[in-house]
């Protein structure tokens, strides 16, 4: 069976294959080197470890300076893990323009688990130093478990282990788990910091936004696409009455993928962290929600004046 994952991956990179040749002439004539994962990594790292030493010389080691550091280190590594995150939806629906960012997702994703290990130690940092009690932070730590399992499956080897549908589910959900991580950081937890400080603040919480609605449209038309090219597709998934009736492979997929959000859900619950993950949510998918609504209750208006017109002509 055809992975239409990877048939997708493969359609946006084809897009400019024309243009290729052209680009990297231009490149080795100008110089530049072909970008790899290591040199992203490396490069990712690097300015993380300056970020944060420069915010603790200058405001010290304390639970002050290593507070801004950390919200310094947070930022840049939120914008290698919002190209990681908004770049496949972005590279479709701007094909072939920036179909560059398709093909280096991967690179960024690991760029941007690259940076978290100086905002990692951070936190381990201000941990250590803190007088008051600072809690399990299980929100947080099931983001940077889900940081690092996507880091760890982004070895070829590893991932083809994997029922590709059972990679891309658990994919989807630990990109989607993180970006509701950087929500509650950027708007929940600070959202009368939004006000005081909005360069500090809006930025981000727009592009968390707008990066989940870039994915969304890239999904959706996605499966438009295929379902015009297929029309036999469907929904893709059983019925919920046919759920016992499921074969091997489909269980494979199934019961992995609900096992590791029942724990995610349980060890947010242990923590009494539910409701605001619940908030999180609301924040980062809630303007969606609200835009499709208007969507659909706009075209039924359209429909319905449309409909009134025809009948009194």
């Amino acid at each position: 069976m055809v992975d239409p994952m990877k048939s997708e991956e493969n359609s946006v990179v084809g897009m400019d294959a024309a243009c290729t040749p052209k680009r990297r002439h231009l490149a080795r004539a100008i110089g530049w080197k072909p970008t790899t994962a290591a040199s992203l990594m490396w490069a990712a790292f690097v300015v993380a470890f300056a970020l944060a030493a420069a915010m603790l010389v200058i405001f010290g080691v304390g639970e002050r300076g290593t507070a801004i550091a950390l919200r310094a280190t947070a930022r840049w590594s939120f914008l290698l893990f919002w190209l990681a995150y908004a770049g496949g939806a972005i590279a479709w629906l701007c094909r072939p323009r920036f179909s560059g960012l398709a093909r280096h997702g991967r690179d960024l994703g690991l760029a941007y688990a690259s940076a978290q290990l100086i905002h990692v130690g951070l936190v381990l940092w201000i941990i250590h130093i803190a007088t008051g009690p600072s809690g399990a932070m299980v929100f947080f730590w099931i983001g940077i478990f889900c940081t690092y399992l996507l880091a760890l499956f982004s070895v070829p080897r590893l991932r083809d282990a994997l029922e590709p549908r059972l990679w891309r589910i658990l994919r989807t959900v630990a990109l989607e788990y993180i970006a509701i991580a950087f929500t509650a950081d950027f708007i929940t937890l600070h959202w009368h910091e939004l006000g005081k400080h909005p360069l500090s603040y809006l930025p981000f919480a727009l592009m968390l936004v707008s990066g989940a609605g870039l994915r969304f449209a890239a999904f959706w038309g996605r499966r438009l696409q295929r379902l015009r090219e297929n029309p036999s597709l469907g929904s893709g998934w059983p019925p919920f009455s046919q759920f016992g009736r499921m074969s091997r492979e489909d269980h494979v997929v199934v019961w992995p993928a609900l096992i590791f959000v029942a724990a995610i859900v349980i060890l947010l619950a242990f923590d009494n962290a539910l409701w605001g993950t619940f908030e999180s949510v609301l924040a980062l998918y809630g303007p969606l929600v609200v835009a499709l609504i208007g969507y659909v209750l706009f075209k039924s208006m359209i429909r319905g004046v449309s409909l009134v017109g025809r009948q009194f002509s």
